[in-house]
C-alpha cells in the first residue's frame, strides 16, 4: 500500500490553497483512501464555526478535484484551538491502489478509515455510543489489515450533544449530558479501548463514562464537535511487507510536562540530538500528533495548578502548555496538539505519535 504523508499551513480556516496544490500532484483515480487531519484557529467552543468553515471548503476542494467519488473515500478530522504556539496546519495522508503486497519485510505505515451511522441524540455519551465507535474502529482496522497490536494510533471525531438537541427531549439523563465535549471524547476513547481489546466487552457497562478515568485506551486521540452527527475514524499502524518509506511511532507520556518521553520517541524515529540535548535534525519527521491532559484534581507532579479554576477552558491551558513543551524540542509549531484525555490515557497522562520517513535511517524493523 503506497502512501503519501504531506501537509499544508493555512492563513485562515477556509484556506485550501495548500490542499489544492497537493491534490494536483496526486493520481486521483488511484486514491484508495484520503485523510485530512487539521488544526484550525477558533474559540474551540460549541458555537465555534471555524470547524464547519474548514470542513466545508475542504469538501468543496476534494469534489472539485475528484468528485463525489473521492469525497466518499475521504476522512476529514478538524480540531479547533491553536493556543500557545500551535500553527494552524493540516496533515494530508493518502493510500493508493497498488500491486499485491508481499507478506514479509519491514513493517511500514498503513491507514484505515471508517464512519459510523448518525448517532441518535439519546445515545450520545452513553454506552451505546461506546459500542458504535468500537464497531467502526474494528471496520477501519480490517480495512487497514491491522491486528490490534499493530495499531499505533486511532483518531476519532465524535459528535457533541448540544443543548439545542437536548432541549427537544424531557429525558433528564439526556439533558444532563448536554454540552459536554469531555463526555463525547470519553465515550469514543472507551470505544477504541474496546475495539483494541484493552477493556473487556462485558466490563464496559460497569464503567461510569466521564468519572472512571482509570479505564482508558492507550492509543486513542478523540475529538468532538458540532459539525458531525456521526463518528469519523482514522487508524494508523505498521504492517509487515508494506511498500512505502513511512513508519508511525507512538509513546505514552506520564504527564503534560514529560519532555523526556518526547525526546525518547523522536530518537526512535531517527531524529538526532546534540550533546546539549538540543535537536540537531528532524528532516525525516513528517507529522506529529500530541494529546495531553491533566488529572481531575488539577495537580501536575503533585503541585497545585489553577487549570480547573480559571476563567479559561481547561483545554486551552493544556494546548498552550503542551505546544510550548513539544515546540521547544522540535523548534516548530506545526504540530497537531489537542487537550483533554478522558478515557484516552491514564489520569494526567498523554500520548504522542509521529510519522517518519525511515528510508534514510536504515530501519529494517
Amino acid at each position: 500500500m503506497e502512501m503519501i504523508v504531506d501537509g499544508y499551513a493555512t492563513e485562515k480556516p477556509d484556506d485550501v490553497s495548500g490542499l489544492e496544490k497537493i491534490l494536483k500532484t496526486l493520481p486521483i483515480d488511484k486514491i484508495n483512501q484520503l485523510a485530512l487531519v487539521g488544526k484550525s484557529e477558533g474559540t474551540a467552543t460549541i458555537n465555534d464555526f471555524s470547524r464547519e468553515l474548514a470542513l466545508r471548503t475542504a469538501k468543496k476542494t476534494i469534489i472539485l478535484h475528484g468528485g463525489e467519488e473521492l469525497l466518499n473515500k475521504s476522512t476529514l478530522i478538524f480540531s479547533t484551538g491553536c493556543e500557545g504556539v500551535i500553527s494552524p496546519f493540516v496533515y494530508v495522508l493518502a493510500s493508493f491502489n497498488q500491486k499485491q503486497e508481499v507478506k514479509k519485510g519491514p513493517s511500514r505505515l498503513v491507514m484505515g478509515t471508517s464512519r459510523t451511522e448518525k448517532i441518535p441524540v439519546e445515545e450520545l455519551a452513553t454506552h451505546r455510543h461506546v459500542y458504535v465507535i468500537a464497531k467502526a474502529v474494528k471496520e477501519a482496522m480490517d480495512r487497514a489489515g491491522l491486528s490490534p497490536p499493530e495499531v499505533s494510533l486511532v483518531l476519532v471525531k465524535s459528535p457533541i450533544l448540544t443543548h439545542l438537541e437536548a432541549s427537544k427531549t424531557t429525558n433528564a439523563k439526556v439533558l444532563a449530558r448536554a454540552g459536554s465535549s469531555g463526555l463525547s471524547r470519553g465515550a469514543a476513547g472507551l470505544g477504541v479501548a474496546l475495539a483494541l481489546g484493552e477493556i473487556k466487552e462485558n466490563f464496559i457497562k460497569k464503567i461510569n463514562i466521564g468519572l472512571d478515568f482509570n479505564y482508558y485506551s492507550s492509543r486513542a486521540m478523540c475529538f468532538s464537535g458540532t459539525e458531525v452527527n456521526f463518528g469519523e475514524i482514522l487508524i494508523l499502524g505498521n504492517r509487515p511487507g508494506v511498500r512505502n518509506r513511512f513508519k508511525i511511532f507512538s509513546k505514552t507520556m506520564d504527564d503534560i510536562l514529560d519532555a523526556r518521553s518526547l525526546r525518547e520517541l523522536f530518537k526512535e524515529t531517527g531524529c538526532l540530538f546534540n550533546t546539549d540535548g538540543e535537536l540537531a535534525t528532524a528532516k525525516n519527521l513528517l507529522s506529529v500528533f500530541l494529546k495531553v491532559g491533566v488529572s481531575s484534581d488539577g495537580r501536575v507532579r503533585d503541585e497545585r495548578t489553577t487549570i480547573y479554576q480559571s476563567e479559561l477552558d481547561p483545554d486551552k491551558h493544556m494546548r498552550a502548555v503542551a505546544s510550548g513543551v513539544i515546540g521547544g524540542i522540535l523548534g516548530t509549531g506545526k504540530i497537531f496538539v489537542s487537550g483533554g484525555t478522558e478515557h484516552q490515557a491514564p489520569p494526567g497522562g498523554g500520548l504522542c505519535a509521529c510519522i517518519a520517513d525511515v528510508s534514510s535511517t536504515g530501519s529494517t524493523s
